[in-house]
């Protein structure tokens, strides 16, 4: 026999549920067939009800039919589901946000020296935020000291670039001008 409250397989004979504990002979009054009723006892002896039995080949009884389907219990998941986009890491934990200082100062010495003392600031802010905690403004200082030290780069290159053709034309113009 099948629980109705939790779906638990018991024996026909079971009194309550081995899984959850529930009172059968109760849910078996309740759902007994009409031709199997006790039969009248004389005054003062207790009635005996037999649960109605299934036997093979014929319809069985009403709570059987609607457990007889697989049982599929609703549990809730063994573990949280993932959460992408969590911005703050769990208490006392501090996520690594790269500061970008090397890079930053590289391009500062080496390419163009105003904007890359922008980027040597947003990449000296990103130790002092994840100090206060303040982990998406750590992002924040991260991603604007790459992307000012990438345009510092790409100045330096385009400068680089500009000086070298600027040399090929000189260089072009005085061999004509003999």
């Amino acid at each position: 026999m099948y629980c109705p409250q939790c779906g638990g397989t018991n024996e026909e004979s079971a009194r309550f549920c081995a899984a959850c504990g529930l009172d059968l002979d109760k849910y078996r009054q309740q759902w007994q067939e009409p031709g199997a009723q006790a039969t009248e006892q004389p005054a003062g002896q207790p009635v005996e009800q037999q649960p109605a039995v299934y036997q093979p080949g014929s319809q069985p009884p009403p709570y059987q039919q609607q457990y007889q389907q697989q049982y599929q219990p609703q549990y809730p998941p063994a573990y949280p589901a993932p959460q992408y986009y969590k911005t703050t890491p769990p208490y006392g934990a501090v996520p690594r946000v790269p500061s970008y200082m090397g890079w930053a100062i590289a391009t500062l010495i080496l390419c163009f020296w105003p904007t890359g003392i922008v980027a040597v600031v947003y990449a000296s802010q990103v130790g002092n935020k994840l100090a206060l905690g303040d982990i998406t403004g750590a992002q924040q200082s991260s991603r604007k000291a790459k992307t000012w030290s990438w345009v510092t780069f790409g100045i330096g290159i385009a400068g680089i670039v500009i000086a070298i053709l600027a040399t090929i034309l000189l260089a072009a113009a005085s061999v004509t001008v003999y």
